[in-house]
């Protein structure tokens, strides 16, 4: 099992404890913080096990015993019996109706005592039976939100997030690169392009044993079923329930393959029309002269930059290949030269166990300092949620006692004295200007609310981003990949807003979340609005920006453009001026 799916295993056991009334909230936290941990990990957490047993496992964030022995069962057969156990009295159906936004683990429970509600389909159906409406707790608001739940789930189902879809193909390629049967592979399609999500993993290779690949393939233990298996290419349906798709091509066309199973289509077919104008035709199999009825000489198929080059094209990251003017800039000359990890010079949302972090302020500031940051800033929420330990006007003075104990204890990194402060529905921030003013960063985001008409919400953000005290708008459209739907805002005003108050833009890099998405990336770059890469860390496990990166290159954005890419003299002296 790679570590996205013990991360699923752990996830579905917490659901489970919530719906069956687990009377502990410390143990379903506990599980809910391995998915975390174990999801982030740097490390595949099976070479972590084989080097040091149990023991190495207990020594991970939050794993015990009883997790640990947990994690070993998973490693050795692919199963718990613990999860078994707790599927066995429940119907499936039921964890599907909890994905739905708004719908707990109570209501769930409710609905299926009260209704034999165990699917999603007749959850829709008692939906617009009108029975729910006249309840107590539900009302017309209610059902009509379960609604487009339900239509936000059907848009989603069927396709993984980037990161639990990349761990299982770079598992993949790895159990196939030990075969020793491919002299070459690589990830393609949607996920080479790391967009978002995706609905199947392609895979790449050539081999001078075509066969015995196609067989090793087919039976990995990631494998649940085989859809199809021919010669050149097999289909399988993963255990992570996306469908790995693997080509095998001859080594002297691997180039061409490669660019046209990454696409994407829109891409392929604008430069298929550009090759046409010019006498050529473009395919899997190379770049020829002549029409694709009547192909003549082969000119390029080896590299993928054998194929740009022959197109007189400069070679274009696959990020970049969605048809959304990549192709005219490569022929003006104006390709970005993309943000790489190492430009980032430090971190502006991060959280400590004095709001609901898992490490303390110290803890923190030494990973970020290991990380080789130059500066990061702890940004501990600020909230009117109730659930929420963190900043109050009554405890600024122990808050900035805090931070400056981790100064004098963690040198050779700056630490700032920050806090993500919520917006309210009014467009206020929960704190007062007076404590902000002693604050040396705020990152302002929405955390309640979000059902507001767009009107209101883009109102709401825009009297944020006018505080003068306001640094950086956090998580904007405050989406949750797969599970919460982008908040309905006019994304072109907040960032005109941005860039006329002179305010930055954050990308937040937490996988589950990657807000910004790429389209209003491209459109910030465009308006010159700058742009921060955080983490929004709650652990030293969670200081990861790879998927943020992914995002920001999608997004055609360049070192210039991102806030945190400046050395610590520039970006104080940038903080000194607001």
């Amino acid at each position: 099992m790679t570590n996205a799916e013990i991360a699923q295993v752990f996830e579905r056991i917490a659901m489970l404890l919530e719906l069956t009334g687990e009377e502990n909230p410390f143990r379903i936290r506990a599980y809910e913080r391995a998915v975390q941990v174990i999801g982030n990990l740097p490390k595949d957490i099976r070479e972590i096990y084989d080097h040091g047993g149990i023991g190495s496992l207990k020594e991970l964030p939050g794993v015990g015993e009883d997790l640990a022995q947990k994690i070993e069962e998973l490693l050795k057969t692919d199963k718990l019996s613990y999860l078994n156990k707790l599927e066995k009295n429940l119907p499936k159906g039921l964890l599907e109706i909890m994905r739905i936004e708004g719908i707990g683990p109570k209501k769930t429970k409710f609905l299926w005592q009260k209704f034999n509600v165990r699917s999603i389909s007749q959850l829709k159906r008692l939906a617009e039976s009108g029975k729910l409406t006249s309840l107590k707790g539900w009302g017309e608001k209610s059902v009509a939100n379960i609604l487009k739940g339900i239509e936000f789930l059907k848009t989603v189902s069927g396709r993984l997030p980037i990161y639990e879809a990349l761990p299982f193909a770079q598992e993949l390629i790895m159990s196939l690169k030990k075969t020793n049967l491919c002299s070459s592979i690589e990830i393609a399609g949607s996920l080479r392009r790391h967009r978002e999500t995706c609905r199947d993993i392609d895979i790449l290779a050539t081999s001078n044993t075509p066969a015995k690949l196609m067989d090793s393939f087919c039976a990995l233990p990631h494998v649940a079923r085989v859809v199809a298996k021919g010669t050149t290419k097999a289909s399988v349906f993963l255990h992570a329930g996306i469908d790995a798709d693997l080509r095998i091509v001859a080594p002297d066309v691997f180039g061409a393959a490669l660019y046209y199973f990454t696409g994407s289509k829109d891409h392929n077919v604008h430069v298929r029309k550009i090759a046409v104008r010019r006498g050529l035709t473009v395919s899997e199999y190379g770049v020829f002269k002549g029409t694709a009825k009547h192909k003549g000489e082969l000119i390029a198929a080896k590299t993928e930059k054998d194929v740009f080059a022959a197109l007189d094209l400069p070679y274009i990251e696959p990020e970049l290949r969605e048809d959304r003017g990549e192709i005219e800039a490569a022929t003006a000359g104006r390709l970005p030269h993309l943000i790489q990890e190492k430009y980032l010079r430090g971190d502006l949302h991060t959280h400590s166990t004095f709001s609901d972090g898992r490490s303390s302020i110290i803890e923190m500031a030494r990973a970020a300092k290991e990380k080789g940051h130059e500066y990061v800033a702890i940004t501990d929420h600020a909230s009117s949620m109730g659930m929420v330990r963190g900043i109050k006007p009554k405890n600024i003075k122990k808050y900035l006692r805090e931070i400056h104990k981790a100064r004098l204890a963690v040198p050779g990194i700056h630490i700032l004295a920050g806090a993500e402060v919520d917006i309210l529905a009014d467009g206020s921030l929960y704190l007062p200007d007076s404590v902000l003013a002693k604050l040396d960063l705020v990152v302002a985001s929405i955390h309640q609310n979000f059902r507001q008409s767009r009107v209101q919400l883009t109102k709401r953000v825009l009297r944020a981003i006018e505080n003068p005290y306001v640094h950086i708008l956090g998580h904007p459209t405050g989406r949750i990949i797969g599970k919460r739907e982008a908040v309905d805002l006019d994304i072109d005003a907040v960032l005109r807003a941005a860039k006329k108050n002179g305010k930055v833009i954050e990308l937040n890099a937490s996988p589950v979340r990657l807000d910004l998405n790429d389209v209003h990336l491209k459109r910030a770059k465009e308006l010159g609005v700058t742009i921060c890469i955080n983490s929004d860390a709650h652990s030293p496990a969670h200081l990861s920006y790879q998927y943020g990166i992914f995002q920001a290159r999608r997004g055609w954005l360049e070192k210039k453009d991102v806030l945190n890419t400046l050395p610590w003299e520039r970006l104080h002296n940038w903080l000194k001026k607001r």
